[in-house]
């Protein structure tokens, strides 16, 4: 059976990550936010503003389906902090084409729905 699951957005500060501790903390499955892990890993190799290069859409694409994989087979309720699909209008609003990495991915959630 494929698992429930529900994505958390919304702006920065508004509170997702505090819902999802509480959520993680009762005992549901919980995929991370993956922007702020790559602009914190690029800042500690010096690179300052790593959203002006059209490959941290696919660093952030790349670490969601990672983390997400992790519990694939988690049946139940699943939590998501942001999606791939907030990527994709992070991507558009950053005027980037979408790329093949996102595209697939997009389409792969399409796929199993």
């Amino acid at each position: 059976m494929n698992p429930k699951r529900y994505i958390l957005t919304g702006t920065p500060g508004c509170g997702k990550t505090a819902i999802l501790r509480a959520l993680e903390l009762a005992g549901y499955p919980v995929v991370e936010e993956a922007a702020t892990d790559i602009i914190a890993l690029r800042n500690a190799h010096g690179i300052f503003e790593p959203h002006t290069n059209p490959v941290f859409i696919d660093d952030i694409t790349n670490l969601q389906v990672h983390r997400q994989m992790r519990i694939a087979d988690v049946a139940g309720i699943q939590f998501y902090d942001r999606s791939p699909l907030c990527t994709y209008a992070l991507s558009v609003w950053l005027g980037f084409p979408i790329s093949t990495t996102l595209a697939d991915e997009l389409q792969r959630i399409k796929n199993e729905r």
